[in-house]
């Protein structure tokens, strides 16, 4: 059983979008896989699984609107794999999530208005009990590649695991979740081969953490 659960402090950092991601490509290697969307307000998660369905994309993601984290937690017992996309502000249930995930995912931008809460949050989760080897970090929506840098440096300074690989500010990606793909999906190759990239990152560092 794997659990990767995706955190932010804040919305419109890549949550969502890394969430989608990750549980698409786990479905593409061979893993029963389940995404719960626990934002039961804007169901951003669902809503694009709504949209892949109805457009018939393939793979098809298993995805749910979930008011209570501990009903999504159930899930484990039909799918080896969960994908837990959180709500934006980090609550007591995003907690509970945190401690039973094998990899707690923190997307980030690159200003110091997303860097700051975040890195400030993966202190909080250790403090509250979260094993400081399950929290990785991923830079979105960079600018410029000398600001997607930085931020992995900043990140880094903080003796955080963070992917080596950010994403760019472009459209492409956009477009693709629009239409129900994801950034792994979309018709630039160079876009896909960086998100795959970081999703790959992603789950090797779950495997190592895993139990």
């Amino acid at each position: 059983m794997m659990i990767i659960s995706f955190i932010s402090q804040k919305g419109g950092v890549g949550r969502s979008t890394l969430a989608r991601a990750t549980a698409v490509e786990c479905i593409r290697s061979g893993k029963s896989t389940h995404l719960c969307d626990l934002d039961s307000q804007q169901q951003t998660s669902a809503k694009w699984a709504e949209r892949r369905d109805k457009s018939g994309f393939l793979p098809a993601v298993e995805t749910d609107v979930y008011r209570r984290h501990d009903v999504a937690l159930k899930a484990t017992r039909h799918y080896p794999c969960l994908i837990v996309d959180t709500r934006p502000f980090v609550d007591i249930s995003s907690l509970d999530i945190a401690r039973q995930s094998n990899l707690v995912v923190i997307a980030t931008g690159t200003s110091l208005d997303d860097l700051e809460p975040s890195l400030l949050l993966g202190h909080e989760l250790v403090h509250k009990g979260i094993p400081h080897n399950r929290l990785f970090y991923v830079v979105g929506k960079a600018p410029s590649i000398a600001e997607g840098n930085a931020a992995i440096r900043t990140i880094s300074a903080w003796q955080f695991a963070c992917s080596p690989t950010f994403l760019t500010f472009k459209a492409g990606y956009s477009i693709a979740l629009d239409a129900g793909h994801t950034i792994t999906e979309t018709l630039w190759k160079t876009l896909n081969r960086r998100a795959r990239n970081i999703v790959h990152d992603i789950l090797a560092r779950a495997g190592q953490t895993g139990d």
